[in-house]
């Protein structure tokens, strides 16, 4: 609909893996730009799609961080892999994977759920069977919260670790619905731990997050910072970038090569975005964030 009856000249912020993937051919057929998908799957990135144009870093470069901190500095061997079972959680997987076979380890367990699904008691058993020191979670927050929250009723206090789609900030509010205090499992939700593709909301030291806390609260003065809507201000600082290169006279085509002309167009994060004709990846870069007593993620550097 909006392609062939609203005629719409680009995508923009697609969220979701399984929505992505089944537009790419629609996307090739008919040569419009989709820009910023809130996904860091493989499949849109290699090989270069020519309409594609990411902005946030891999899932594999987010798991790559994650396990140089959990295998290189806490020499963690033991890892469980809980996912659902769609094509969100089987984009992660071969990054993890990968990213274990390098450092001579390799998943210890697996275990799945099916989207849109609560029933984790399958999964839970299989993965609890080998006391895994890691059990990273892919999926939506409800069930990776009610995995959690079930882990420390049972008395398993691994570390837990997910990719930053989960949405640090809901995760950690159902947590919190959920959670049975005990000393040991308040002293665990330091372990748990999402690696985010944005700087945090909170550092002031970025220009691009300055901006982006006076724009929310002078537009959305109710909403709280978040990670999500973040990335969502970065994605359209990137946007606006392109259709000023782009000019007046702007056709889909003009818009692409004002992208694949992007070089090191500083967004006041830190890192600088760069495109090409044969890279349509953006950033890379991604950091660590961890729950602290509280109940709250905050960054943090090993």
């Amino acid at each position: 609909m909006l392609i062939n009856k609203e005629e719409v000249f680009a995508l923009f912020n697609y969220v979701g893996t399984p929505t992505a993937v089944k537009i790419i051919d629609m996307i090739n057929e008919e040569g419009i730009p989709l820009l910023g998908l809130l996904t860091g799957a493989e499949v849109l990135r290699n090989p270069v799609q020519p309409y594609i144009f990411n902005i946030r870093a891999s899932y594999f470069s987010e798991v790559e961080l994650a396990l140089s901190y959990f295998v290189d500095t806490l020499n963690i061997e033991n890892v469980a892999f809980f996912y659902q079972n769609d094509s969100f959680g089987r984009a992660i997987l071969p990054g993890v994977q990968n990213s274990l076979k390098k450092r001579g380890i390799r998943l210890n367990n697996t275990g799945v759920y099916n989207r849109g699904e609560l029933d984790i008691e399958t999964a839970f058993e299989r993965i609890y069977s080998k006391s895994p020191e890691l059990v990273i979670l892919v999926g939506t927050y409800a069930p990776l919260a009610k995995f959690i929250n079930k882990s420390y009723q049972e008395g398993h206090y691994p570390y837990f670790y997910t990719v930053s789609f989960v949405g640090s900030e809901i995760l950690s509010s159902i947590v919190k619905d959920g959670f049975v205090k005990t000393p040991e499992s308040k002293e665990a939700l330091k372990n748990i731990i999402v690696t985010e593709v944005v700087p945090s909301p909170y550092s002031l030291e970025y220009s691009c997050v300055r901006e982006y806390r006076k724009e929310l609260s002078s537009y959305f003065p109710e909403e709280p910072p978040s990670y999500i809507s973040l990335e969502g201000y970065i994605n359209a600082k990137v946007l606006i970038k392109a259709l000023q290169q782009a000019g007046i006279n702007l056709t889909r085509d003009s818009f692409i090569e004002a992208l694949e002309d992007f070089r090191d167009y500083d967004l006041g994060i830190g890192e600088k975005i760069n495109y090409d004709t044969d890279d349509h990846q953006g950033l890379n870069d991604a950091y660590y964030s961890r729950m602290n007593l509280e109940g709250d993620f905050i960054r943090f550097n090993p």
